[in-house]
């Protein structure tokens, strides 16, 4: 079923645990979402055997995601980037930063009252392109854009999705922390 509209994107920092394994921040709320576009990059084989294709392998490699948000707030960029802010909320960039890995998420509403709830488990931005136009005869909105790479965690996971009405218990505990396996089908 199709999506008809975006909202509620949120950042949580990630670190690593004693064991390797990711443990995530509590989320925080960024910027009013416009647009994130998702583009999974997939690692493909066919074996061949008879004179013809036997077997085809699919698997999960990378992905990029595109943000467009109404404003990259200083704080947001400061942290997406791992970029310093001082006590005036200026926010500098450097040649020695390091953008940290990040989980995202958020939902898209679709028909029904129902929502797509998305986490992306481990996501880097890069520096953003700035565009700036002056104004003329008529307003134009100039938005920005991040462009981040994901990659799967050390337990193989990527991406935790969920459809639900926003009054499912899983729905509306969806943003407090990061959405984790419950049982072992994952």
């Amino acid at each position: 079923m199709a999506t008809i509209g975006l909202r509620d994107l949120y950042r949580a920092p990630i670190t690593i645990g004693d064991d390797g394994a990711e443990e995530y921040g509590t989320p925080v709320k960024m910027a009013k979402a416009i647009s994130a576009e998702l583009s999974v990059e997939v690692a493909e084989a066919i074996l061949y055997a008879d004179d013809g294709a036997d077997e085809v392998v699919k698997e999960f490699v990378s992905g990029e995601l595109t943000l467009n948000v109404n404003d990259l707030l200083p704080a947001d960029l400061a942290a997406l980037l791992g970029q310093k802010q001082d006590d005036d909320k200026v926010v500098y960039g450097a040649d020695t930063d390091e953008p940290p890995y990040f989980a995202i998420g958020f939902r898209a509403k679709k028909a029904g009252g129902t929502y797509k709830y998305i986490w992306l488990y481990k996501v880097k931005f890069a520096i953003p392109s700035e565009n700036y136009t002056t104004k003329g005869d008529s307003i134009e909105f100039t938005t920005p854009e991040i462009v981040g790479q994901f990659i799967k965690r050390s337990d193989g996971l990527w991406k935790a999705e969920h459809v639900a009405l926003p009054t499912e218990s899983v729905a509306a505990a969806w943003f407090t922390t990061v959405r984790e396996p419950n049982n072992a089908a994952a």
